[in-house]
């Protein structure tokens, strides 16, 4: 799906979404930055338990949730970390957790 790199959020489908959803897209925004600060705070436990089975479970919640809302960079993100994970392979290091807060950061600015 096309969008523009320097957003984090695909306006296309969150306009989508927003037409099928009308007002309650409101309340999803805010249930939906608070679950995703949970998914992260849930991937950072799995990786320093080294629970690759945890690990790849909420980086595939992640990978569908962000991008449902249009948050495709930090979907594809997610989705590069679960297919390490299907491969057996956690990554390197913790590096990982901050660009994804990153990414959700500006994701609520451009929200909000």
């Amino acid at each position: 799906m096309p969008h523009n790199d320097t957003t984090a959020i695909d306006h296309a489908t969150f306009n989508q979404l927003r037409e099928d959803m009308g007002d309650d897209i409101e309340e999803l925004i805010p249930i939906f930055i608070e679950s995703t600060q949970e998914i992260l705070a849930a991937l950072e436990q799995a990786f320093s338990d080294s629970d690759i089975e945890a690990f790849t479970r909420h980086a595939h919640s992640l990978k569908s949730s962000s991008a449902n809302l249009g948050g495709h960079r930090l979907s594809t993100q997610a989705a590069s970390l679960e297919a390490q994970a299907n491969a057996g392979k956690m990554p390197a290091s913790s590096n990982f957790i901050q660009q994804l807060k990153s990414e959700l950061e500006q994701i609520e600015a451009e929200l909000i």
